[in-house]
């Protein structure tokens, strides 16, 4: 075998020194350099597509090559030398060389070469890093309900991931910590698989809860993977007792119906029902229908406190109910703001007086009602009054009315509510004469809602003694100036001119003066 010459041999080190030293430097940019291309690297997932971008500054005509990772040539210019439908030609020019890669799979994965074939060749790689998108999660472990109290195990596993993705629970939306993931490699294969556990003591709230396990990985920035698991937990029933109502009745009065109803909240539902009176068996007239305890006709014997038992498959539970059955007669107040209706063609305006207008403890309840009448519009408005008495107050609504007769008697002052008397009415007529009346209950004028309203004598009698009084005064100033021009007068008639046959006569005989003459006084009255 001949080796060759030592020139021969210095001239091969030294080309392939140069190739070398032309590798170290291809990925350095060199900003003196204005034929040197350049590249950058890309990260992709799997089925996706990514975007090859080499250029330079200047040129000399020469033209740009793009290489795969087996230094396989893809694209000399703008003529394809592989021939892959996946790889196309995005743009070409003499300074610029553009290329895209779809659907792009873990094999595409490594180093790309651009060159510029001048003197000498220029090149720059672009490393290609490909993603592998982890599969959905799954979740084992739970495969029938558990009990309350107990624990359960869950595992949540996802495959395929590159690199190992990262696994989180969540309970609803809160985040719960699981034992760390275990990350096992994939023979033959750049993916992993990843596992993480959740240990869970569960209680009576958890069932139906949502767990939920979602996977974090780079290649999952616009999308979101997770699985959902329901837990199912056999707890014993939560029992709540309500009244139930009957004829639209949910009040417990004496002589009416009433029920009872047992509401159990378990898993499974309760289908087992008790019940028991404290101190003492059922009341007779009481009857127990699995989950309802209903009762014909209250009374006050039935009053105490009653439990009821339900009971499932897993346990049982039990709540109560204290029972007050009220007196019919009792009134009943409900708290509500009066409402007040406008009597029409009337030029008084409805309202109540500053008497009603009390707040607090010491205003009445007021309970509103309405009922037209084909010629009478009549609000009429309930209030609570003192028992045993009736107020008239048409002179509070209406001044120019006469009184009546029971209202001298009474003073003026706000109504005291009573809570054991019975509800009044208090009306308005627009036709005739308009009043507003208040009739308590036990008063015994049945008719004082259809009488007109009596005439006040108080009053009368009043205006009557006024006015004789100011006559009294007119007389006495009248006596006291006819006094003050009483006068003394005196006549000039002669004396003995009533004898005088006639005028001359008579003028004759009262010559002389009036020296003898008598006074005469005259008076005017």
């Amino acid at each position: 075998m001949a080796f060759p010459s030592a020139p021969s041999a210095l001239w091969i080190v030294s080309l392939l020194t140069a190739l070398f030293a032309a590798a170290v430097h291809s990925n350095i940019v060199n900003d003196e350099d204005p034929l040197q291309p350049t590249t950058s690297d890309e990260t992709v997932s799997v089925g996706g597509t990514v975007t090859l971008t080499c250029t330079v500054t200047e040129t000399d005509n020469s033209s740009l090559q793009w290489s795969n990772t087996a230094q396989q040539t893809l694209y000399f210019g703008e003529k394809r030398a592989l021939r892959d439908n996946r790889i196309q030609l995005l743009r070409s020019t003499p300074t610029e060389l553009v290329i895209t890669i779809s659907d792009v799979q873990l094999s595409d994965e490594g180093e790309y070469t651009c060159s510029i074939f001048t003197m000498p060749v220029r090149t720059a790689r672009a490393t290609v890093t490909v993603l592998g998108v982890p599969s959905t999660p799954q979740i084992s472990g739970f495969e029938k309900p558990v009990r309350e109290g107990e624990k359960v195990t869950l595992t949540c596993t996802s495959t395929g991931s590159k690199p190992p993705a990262k696994l989180r629970w969540y309970k609803g939306d809160t985040e719960l910590q699981g034992r760390p993931d275990v990350v096992e490699s994939v023979p033959d294969d750049p993916t992993y698989n990843v596992s993480s556990e959740l240990i869970l003591e569960v209680s009576a709230s958890d069932d139906k809860a949502i767990i939920s396990c979602v996977v974090d990985h780079d290649s999952l920035k616009d999308e979101q993977k997770k699985t959902e698991q329901a837990l199912q937990v056999w707890y014993a029933p939560r029992v709540e007792i309500s009244p139930e109502a009957i004829d639209g009745n949910r009040m417990a009065i004496e002589g009416q119906g009433f029920a009872l109803h047992c509401k159990g909240q378990g898993n499974p539902e309760p289908t087992i029902f008790n019940w028991e009176k404290v101190e003492g068996e059922l009341p007779p007239l009481a009857k127990a229908e699995g989950a309802l305890l209903s009762f014909s006709m209250l009374n006050k014997s039935d009053n105490g406190m009653y439990i009821c038992h339900a009971g499932n498959d897993i346990g049982k539970g039990s709540g109560s109910y204290t029972l007050d059955v009220q007196d019919p007669n009792e009134p009943y107040f409900p708290t509500a703001t009066p409402t007040f209706f406008p009597l029409p063609n009337s030029p008084i305006p409805y309202s109540l007086p500053d008497v009603f207008q009390g707040s607090g403890s010491d205003s009445p309840d007021f309970l509103s009602t309405f009922s037209p009448d084909s010629s009478t519009l009549t609000p009429v408005i309930s209030l609570t009054t003192p028992p045993s008495s009736t107020t008239t107050l048409s002179n509070v609504l209406f001044p120019d009315l006469p009184s009546s007769p029971d209202s001298s008697s009474l003073p003026p002052s706000p109504v005291t509510p009573s809570l054991t008397s019975q509800t009044p009415s208090v009306s308005v007529q627009t036709n005739g004469v308009n009043t507003f009346t208040v009739d308590a209950r036990n008063s015994t004028d049945t008719t004082a809602l259809s009488k007109p309203p009596n005439v006040d004598h108080a009053v009368i009698g009043g205006v009557v003694a006024v006015i004789v009084f100011i006559l009294l005064c007119l007389l006495i100033v009248l006596g006291r100036y006819l006094i003050r021009h009483k006068g003394t007068y005196l006549t000039h008639e002669a004396k003995g001119s009533d004898d005088a046959p006639d005028a001359d006569t008579a003028i004759i005989n009262a010559e002389g003066g009036h020296s003898g003459a008598e006074e005469k006084k005259e008076y005017f009255i």
